[in-house]
Parts: structure tokens; C-alpha cells; sequence
């Protein structure tokens, strides 16, 4: 009734807000400024979801970092990554080959793949996000809402029958450097909750000797700072 562009201009607004608001749930840093994912051209996030799939169809272990990358994109660097243009200079940044990416984007695999995920969700009965699925030998666990540690560690129990047990695991350099070996880009509070540290400046301060080797770097943002491989 207000026009479509008054109307996106407002929900982009409050889409924002939203995003602030889990930042003190989650204390990933977000940065919202100027929010524009969607305008008048843009009214759809599915340009996203089939993305993440083009990745999961082109190379399965660079996918997570690309999904992360996304994210990152959007959330930390407020850009508009509904715009191909900005999914595109993702597929690079992740060294994922742009021509296998587009062939798989744009000639339907990848949205075959989405429709898959779509009928999973509506075959497990998913009404909200976030939602996990746990399998382990044959048999299936859903999960929903925000899970932490004790809840993850409590559901692989029950699923496992007490099979899996967790086992701390010893912070050091090295265990930190394995860690970036496999998530080249990750928040210090992911570290901190994969260690069990107090606090992100533990983080800081055990990470110091890779950053003194060049090994890795800190970068900042708003409202936080990352660790990434160099």
C-alpha cells in the first residue's frame, strides 16, 4: 500500500534490528550499517541458499568456507549479497572455480539440491531455525533453538547411546594452528567455546605466538576482531 520501495526500505530497517538484537545472544559481532540485502530488484534471499548448494556441488570442503565467507559478507561487511555480483566476488575470495560455481547456479543442480533440503524439512516437520539434525548409525535426533556446549554433548549422549564420550581438548599453538588450517577465517569466541577458554583474550593471548610467525593475523571489525590465516 506504501510502494514497494518505502516498503523494502522499512524492512531492511527492521531486518537490521533484528540482526543487532542476536548479537548480544550471540556475541558474534554484526555490523548493520546501511543494511540493503534487499530492494525493489532483490526481493529474495534464495540467491543464497542456492549459492551455498552451487558450492556444496562444486567442491564439498571449500562449501564451508564459502557459506562462512557469506555470512561474513553479510553480516560483518553489511554488503549486499543478494546482488550476484557480490555472491561472484565470494566464489573468488573462496578460490572456488567460477565457471564449475555458475554451471551448477544457473543450470538447475543446484536448485534440485535445494529442493531436497526443502522436502528434508518439511519430511522432519522443521517449523524454525535454527534446527539440527544428528545422525549416528541408522538412527536420527532433531534439535531446535539455540544449542550450546552442554545441549550438543547431551544430545550425542542420548543418540549414542552413551557410545561418544567428549574429550577435552589441550590448547596450544598447534591445536589452534590446526583449527585455521580447516576454518581459515573464525571468530575468537568459536575458539574460545571449542577450548573451553574464559574468555576471548585468552584467545588473544595464546594466539599471539601465530601471529608473531606471520602464520595468522587479527582482523578487526565492528564490534569485534576475527583471526584469519594469511
Amino acid at each position: 500500500m506504501v510502494g514497494k520501495e518505502f516498503a523494502l526500505t522499512r524492512y531492511n530497517a527492521r531486518l537490521a534490528k533484528i540482526y543487532e538484537s542476536e548479537e548480544h545472544i550471540s556475541g558474534m559481532p554484526i555490523n548493520m550499517s546501511n543494511l540493503q540485502l534487499f530492494s525493489t530488484q532483490r526481493t529474495s534471499s534464495l540467491p543464497l541458499n542456492l549459492a551455498y548448494k552451487a558450492a556444496q556441488l562444486v567442491d564439498r570442503v571449500k562449501a564451508d568456507l564459502f557459506l562462512y565467507n557469506l555470512r561474513f559478507a553479510t553480516i560483518v561487511e553489511c554488503r549486499p549479497t543478494t546482488m550476484h555480483t557480490e555472491i561472484m566476488a565470494v566464489v573468488l575470495q573462496t578460490d572456488i572455480d567460477p565457471k564449475d560455481f555458475a554451471r551448477h547456479y544457473d543450470g538447475g543442480s543446484a536448485q534440485a539440491e535445494l529442493d531436497e533440503d526443502f522436502r528434508l524439512r518439511q519430511a522432519f516437520g522443521v517449523r524454525g531455525l535454527p534446527a539440527y539434525l544428528f545422525e549416528y548409525e541408522g538412527r536420527s535426533l532433531l534439535a531446535n533453538g539455540v544449542l550450546h556446549s552442554a545441549d550438543f554433548l547431551q544430545a550425542i549422549e542420548k543418540l549414542t547411546d552413551g557410545e561418544l564420550e567428549p574429550v577435552a581438548p589441550e590448547f596450544s599453538p598447534d591445536t589452534i594452528r590446526g583449527l585455521v588450517d580447516r576454518h581459515p577465517l573464525i571468530s575468537p569466541i568459536e575458539v574460545r567455546e571449542a577450548f573451553g577458554l574464559r574468555d576471548v583474550e585468552e584467545v588473544r593471548n595464546l594466539a599471539q605466538p601465530l601471529v608473531a610467525e606471520g602464520y595468522i593475523r587479527i582482523e578487526v571489525v565492528h564490534h569485534g576482531w576475527f583471526i584469519r590465516k594469511v
